[in-house]
């Protein structure tokens, strides 16, 4: 049986997440267009074309509210996910729907598999909800394993645990886990009445492991989808949930009020239609991802986890410098990664870096090699 944590959330009250481009081309003294941006895991293509067109033709319409209710996109998805639009909510990004969850159903306990997105437990505490940490072992490359989170299905009535958090593929570490491997667990919490929160945020670089078209047979299950990644929205704030449809009405009664802007709407919109772009986006990151693992491990001590996302999470070795170290030598050939120290279970001798152009990911493969083993003979 596997143990569960209880933890208080000392750790992570202060969430700290990647994608500091502006304050971080104001400390080396260059343009934020300069910064090589490894730390933020955003499709590195940019906008779509089609997005940008919609964004332009809608700025007319700013002098007006938008629509509370999104109801294009609420119909768009609905249909798409062959759902109601009752059980489609849209979110300021899926940070403003994670901080909803735990408020609009007063969970006093809730387990987040370690480790994953900070801002999980940030906001169960804001929340004044307890948080119980499911470990994962680093023996086993972090792997979340099913049978853990069945067996804290089965302890919930000694725990208190009222749901589960799940970010798959998981960041910071990259892992997918299955339809076919996480439905068991989704039917295990349902006949113990446990929420399950499945954070989908890379879910579109493996698509066909959502677990969104199982909404219909379970009222316990709810997704969150994002646009910020594959769609490199992030400052838009956009995103959705997909549940049963009582749920998400609970959840909208506390949501605040125009919370998504139309263009955010308008771009989610043109997002989910470019299918050009979907299709080139889902082959540059299966290419450059491979490229940046056969590359990297060839430098000695570096260890490379598997991934079904945009990014991949490396542990350096004994002899390299640690987390805070490498990053600040790469900041000056200003690139920018992500230190795991904040992410419980992970310490300083990890590193996350997102798949960028080839261009950039070359930058990076040949400075790690210059910090990492200043003594190679060329």
């Amino acid at each position: 049986m596997y143990e569960i944590n209880p933890s208080n959330l000392d750790d992570t009250s202060h969430a700290i997440h990647g994608g500091k481009v502006f304050s971080f081309a104001r400390a080396q003294q260059c343009a934020p267009e300069e910064v090589i941006d490894f730390s933020a895991n955003i499709n590195p293509l940019g906008l779509s074309s089609r997005v940008e067109t919609a964004i332009r033709e809608n700025v007319p319409y700013l002098v007006h509210y938008p629509d509370r209710f999104c109801t294009r996109l609420r119909e768009t998805l609905a249909k798409r996910h062959r759902l109601k639009p009752g059980q489609i909510l849209i979110g300021n990004g899926s940070t403003e729907l994670i901080h909803l969850i735990p408020r609009a159903f007063g969970f006093k306990h809730i387990l987040i598999p370690a480790p994953s997105f900070s801002e999980y437990a940030n906001a169960a505490k804001q929340a004044d909800c307890a948080v119980h940490y499911l470990d994962m072992p680093e023996k086993d490359h972090f792997q979340l394993q099913p049978e853990m989170l069945i067996d804290a299905v089965h302890q919930h009535k000694t725990t208190g645990i009222e749901a589960i958090i799940l970010c798959n593929p998981n960041n910071p570490t990259g892992q997918l886990l299955s339809k076919k491997a996480l439905l068991p667990v989704v039917a295990a919490a349902f006949h113990e009445g446990i929420s399950i929160i499945v954070d989908e945020a890379f879910i579109d670089f493996a698509p066909d492991e959502s677990l969104v078209g199982e909404i219909p047979w379970y009222i316990n299950l709810m997704v969150i989808r994002s646009f910020t990644k594959f769609y490199a929205v992030p400052g838009l704030r956009i995103a959705y949930l997909a549940g049963a449809a009582h749920p998400v009405a609970q959840i909208e009664k506390i949501k605040p009020l125009w919370s998504v802007n139309h263009l955010a709407e308008v771009a989610a919109l043109a997002s989910l239609n470019d299918t050009d772009y979907i299709e080139k986006s889902l082959q540059l990151i299966k290419k450059e991802r491979a490229y940046l693992i056969e590359n990297l491990r060839r430098i000695p001590g570096l260890t490379l986890f598997p991934s079904s996302a945009n990014f991949i999470l490396i542990q350096l070795g004994e002899a390299h410098p640690d987390a805070d170290e490498v990053a600040k030598r790469l900041a000056a050939h200003k690139i920018l990664i992500r230190s795991g120290e904040t992410f419980r279970g992970l310490s300083d001798r990890f590193i996350r870096i997102a798949v960028r152009l080839r261009e950039d990911n070359q930058k990076l493969i040949e400075a790690l090699w210059s910090i990492l083993t200043p003594n190679r003979e060329e």
